[in-house]
């Protein structure tokens, strides 16, 4: 199981997003409550804690955190912040291609990103 620990540091180092503790929290215990779905649907412990931590980071990054681009040095601090762009469709598409029973589904909902878009043209 996800720790948020393991959350903190994939969102982090993988990211780049800064989410606050009793976000991850909050992220950590919804996606534990998938578990028993991925036992049942076969999943490895390695699959289980990658699903994990795809569907935290999509969870805890559903408002749009800022990523951080760069940070500075020891004297002269300094961070450069990027706004989210196509990385969470990206993390999406990952996370279902890798659950394919589809057991956090509803923790993550759909990709706004994918949205259909219905033309009426009249002739």
């Amino acid at each position: 199981m996800i720790t948020s620990t393991h959350a903190t540091q994939y969102l982090d180092q993988a990211l780049g997003v800064s989410v606050p503790s009793f976000f991850i929290d909050a992220a950590v215990a919804k996606v534990a409550a998938a578990e028993e779905k991925m036992v049942d649907a076969g999943y490895s412990a390695e699959d289980q804690l990658l699903i994990q931590c795809m569907a935290v980071a999509i969870i805890a990054s559903a408002g749009a955190p800022r990523r951080i681009q760069s940070q500075g040095a020891p004297s002269g601090a300094s961070r450069s912040f990027k706004n989210q762009d196509d990385a969470l469709t990206q993390l999406r598409r990952s996370l279902a291609a890798l659950d394919k029973a589809g057991t956090v589904a509803d923790l993550v909902g759909p990709d706004p990103a994918a949205s259909a878009f219905m033309f009426v043209v009249n002739g």
